[in-house]
């Protein structure tokens, strides 16, 4: 497989090299496969979820055999797919027997890695599984922040388990660059065990029709402009500002309708319609609820409009780029990260105001997008850091053990920070 620096923060090494905790005979079969841990919440739809199932048929034909830990103490809805395609999944309720049974199922399962996805909480579980003897150790952060608070309480709590992570991880992961910076450290760059590793996406999987009708369904005619919002009931996701940038777009002249795609949750939406009633824009919102045909919305939609508080690397973002379809986002780290390598987003300051939005989107009103402005759209995303091949391509050279930074003849590592992704070959 042929790798090229195709990103300006690119640095990779070559496919053979292997770091100090990697490559252990104890923990690979003779068959050249070996065991992942993946510790997370649960199985639930959400991004990081999503992604880590897209990956899983790749990283297994490439001898990764992939076990979820959940900590919520149940599998979750995606649990049965991650079964089908050859994942086994071990509910692990948080309390006082976590540690106990967690290192009994390491010592059991005997991993070449364990990858945990649970922010600063990683310190904890990669110190027991240093306890258990698993050389590869990776913490991997996937948010600019989190919903518990800044107490002097939370600060030292989060301060310790940093240190822990410092102290007991092998590789320190980020979706983004700020990611890294929230979630472990201001200086990453200097500590050599870093590096950015974007969430991949399936574009096939957006590719397949539903045939629903948007527009009829919601009542849109051709000249209404119809946005899309993406996401779950969450705070940080801010769907409440749907309704109020719908109707600062009919105050500057532009017809709209939002439709939000979600999962339902009564206080966000008795929210999301009070503001639609108090802005006189009942009928121009629609509230589908969670679906699974994502690509057919988006590829109907006008434009995405993603308003979070908060964000990691949205895939919502992704999605819609790979369809073709445009996107006004919030200012956030891990957007800037997306829209400084693909075309089509357009950033708005988090603190905006709805009127602020609507002129950020008035500029993008334009005829429909031709089938040729999808497919360049696509085929610019493949040839990105954020296509499934890139993704799994570099989580497989973080479970064999590659270092995230090529030493130097001295011996030293390089400081240059790294974005892994691999070009087509």
């Amino acid at each position: 497989m042929i790798q090229t620096e195709a990103d300006p923060m690119l640095g990779r090494e070559p496919a053979g090299q292997q770091s100090g905790s990697g490559g252990d005979a104890a923990v690979t079969s003779p068959s050249g496969r070996y065991r992942v841990v993946q510790i997370l919440g649960v199985l639930d739809v959400g991004g990081l979820e999503m992604r880590t199932i897209e990956m899983l048929p790749h990283l297994r034909a490439a001898g990764a055999e992939i076990h979820f830990v959940t900590l919520t103490g149940r599998p979750g809805i995606l649990a049965p797919t991650a079964e089908r395609l050859g994942a086994q999944v071990h509910p692990l309720a948080l309390g006082v027997r976590l540690p106990l049974r967690l290192v009994r199922l390491l010592v059991r399962l005997r991993p070449r890695v364990v990858h945990s996805h649970v922010a600063t909480f990683s310190g904890v579980l990669l110190l027991l599984a240093w306890l258990a003897r698993v050389p590869i150790r990776i913490a991997h952060f996937r948010s600019d922040g989190d919903e518990h608070g800044n107490t002097l309480r939370r600060r030292v709590q989060r301060w310790s388990l940093r240190r822990l992570i410092g102290l007991c991880a092998t590789d320190i992961v980020g979706v983004a660059p700020g990611a890294l910076t929230s979630g472990y450290r201001f200086d990453w760059t200097s500590d050599p065990r870093c590096r950015v590793v974007p969430n991949g996406l399936d574009v096939g999987r957006l590719d397949r029709s539903s045939g629903f009708d948007l527009r009829d369904v919601i009542g849109a005619a051709k000249n209404e402009l119809v946005c899309v919002h993406v996401g779950r009931p969450s705070p940080a996701k801010r769907r409440w500002m749907v309704p109020r940038i719908v109707a600062a777009l009919g105050a500057s002249g532009v017809p709209c309708h939002g439709v939000l795609v979600g999962a339902r949750q009564e206080e966000d939406e008795e929210r999301v319609l009070a503001e639609a009633r108090a802005h006189g824009v009942e009928s121009r919102l629609h509230l589908l609820g969670a679906r699974d045909d994502i690509g057919t919305l988006m590829r109907q939609a006008d434009l995405v409009l993603l308003p979070s508080d908060r964000e990691g690397l949205p895939g919502v973002v992704l999605e819609a780029l790979a369809v073709g379809t445009p996107v006004v986002g919030s200012d956030l780290p891990g957007v800037r990260f997306i829209a400084e390598r693909l075309p089509g987003v357009s950033l708005v300051p988090r603190d905006a105001t709805p009127t602020a939005w609507a002129g950020a989107i008035c500029p993008l009103v334009s005829p429909a997008r031709g089938e040729r402005d999808r497919a360049d759209a696509r085929d610019a995303f493949q040839a990105s850091v954020f296509s499934l091949r890139s993704a799994v391509d570099a989580h497989l050279r973080l479970y064999q053990g590659v270092p995230a930074r090529p030493a130097s003849p001295t011996g030293q590592h390089s400081t240059t920070p790294t974005t892994e992704s691999a070009a087509q070959s």
